[in-house]
């Protein structure tokens, strides 16, 4: 319960993707977004959640300077809020190759795209601000809202040809991350990368969507994400991800048949 004094649980993002659906999961006392956010400024909370960067990667490499006036705006009105702990939710991004990395491999802005040394920005400042903290990093996502990213496209039969066959790729099922954000804060984690297993487009088309014809116009490297966790074995999981290739398949099974 929110008291006089400003106290109680934030969330800043609740109109976004992953915020909206952090709150299908929980509630929270004040909910901010961008339209709101000056709201925030001067107020003490328990604990914030920070889901407030958004996660447009292709218009924040196209338009980076923008991205980061748009973050820095963000660090400014954090900068004006105290927080007992505050957690920041933050993407795979960050490292420039994200593959067999894990919470103790340091990213380097050097060599990101604007969308990650952005974010990487964003990250840095939230560790140097708040004391007690925990940056989380996400993969591919999926769940209620979805807008955009392969999955969207596979569902609504939309630009099936730039899907690459031989990606591997990480999703993650946005409805357990009310519950691995608060074991992380349980377990006293300050940062966590929430790593499932990696899956060839080919192989996740074929299970889930088998009359989906990808990668006709497909040149390239196809990607490859392999994110990491030390933290495996305490949020279920096994061999550096928290969700094997299976029980990510039927998620998305899950997911695909609801939606």
């Amino acid at each position: 319960m929110r008291s006089d004094d400003g106290t109680g649980d934030a969330l800043i993002g609740h109109t976004g993707f992953v915020g909206s659906n952090l709150l299908r999961r929980r509630d929270f006392d004040a909910t901010y977004n961008s339209s709101s956010i000056g709201d925030i400024d001067g107020r003490r909370f328990d604990a914030v959640v920070c889901a407030g960067a958004a996660g447009v990667k292709w218009w924040a490499n196209q338009n980076p300077g923008e991205d980061r006036v748009r973050i820095e705006g963000l660090m400014r009105h954090l900068d004006t809020i105290e927080a007992s702990h505050f957690t920041l939710v933050s993407t795979v991004d960050v490292y420039d190759t994200p593959v067999g990395v894990d919470e103790d491999d340091e990213p380097s802005p050097d060599r990101l795209h604007p969308y990650g040394r952005n974010r990487l920005m964003l990250e840095r400042h939230v560790v140097d601000r708040f004391a007690d903290h925990l940056v989380v990093r996400l993969p591919g996502l999926f769940g209620p809202g979805l807008k955009k990213n392969a999955i969207h496209d596979l569902m609504h039969g939309e630009r099936l040809g730039g899907i690459d066959p031989a990606s591997r790729l990480q999703w993650y099922p946005l409805d357990r991350l009310a519950d691995d954000l608060a074991r992380a804060r349980r377990l006293g984690l300050s940062r966590l990368n929430l790593a499932t297993a990696p899956i060839a487009m080919a192989t996740l088309c074929g299970r889930l969507f088998p009359d989906a014809v990808i990668g006709a116009g497909v040149s390239g490297t196809p990607a490859i994400y392999d994110m990491r966790t030390r933290h495996d074995d305490a949020f279920g999981g096994a061999g550096g991800v928290l969700m094997d290739a299976d029980a990510v398949l039927a998620a998305l099974a899950r997911f695909v048949a609801c939606a």
